[in-house]
């Protein structure tokens, strides 16, 4: 299998697999899949963008030290909406929890595109689209 078809399904099936859970098991809970999908997408996306910027000749040395990092940030900006923007009528400790789900899985898929030789622009891109679009998919989930 070749670099982009291994970073598009290991980028997309884990999330697929643990959403289709959530809608199985929880289904009348819709925001519980939006939750965890938002947080998965978001954090594959900025994990995608910083590994992107890491130039070609630092990665070997870099790219590790990005995919933790990136992953708590976007777990901060995670509890900072939850508490501002989403917090409608009070902090709601299982989305969060939802999204920090989705954020530790989207940590656990990026360290695929951490190797010693820089991937192709190509794996980046269609990890950030799948990040996009599971915010997406998040937000749709979450509000209806």
């Amino acid at each position: 299998m070749n670099s982009r078809a291994t970073t598009v399904a290991l980028t997309l099936l884990p999330a697929v697999v643990a959403s289709l859970g959530y809608y199985m098991l929880l289904g009348h809970r819709r925001d519980y899949i939006g939750h965890f999908a938002a947080g998965y997408g978001g954090t594959l996306a900025l994990i995608a963008i910083a590994l992107a910027a890491v130039p070609p000749v630092r990665h070997p040395k870099l790219a590790g030290w990005v995919v933790v990092p990136c992953t708590l940030l976007a777990i901060a900006a995670g509890t900072v909406t939850e508490a501002t923007i989403f917090n409608i009528a009070k902090f709601d400790e299982v989305d969060y929890c939802n999204q920090n789900l989705g954020a530790v899985l989207a940590g656990l898929v990026a360290v695929h595109l951490v190797r010693p030789a820089k991937p192709p622009d190509a794996d980046f891109r269609w990890a950030l689209l799948n990040g996009v679009t599971f915010v997406l998919i998040g937000g749709y989930f979450a509000l209806t």
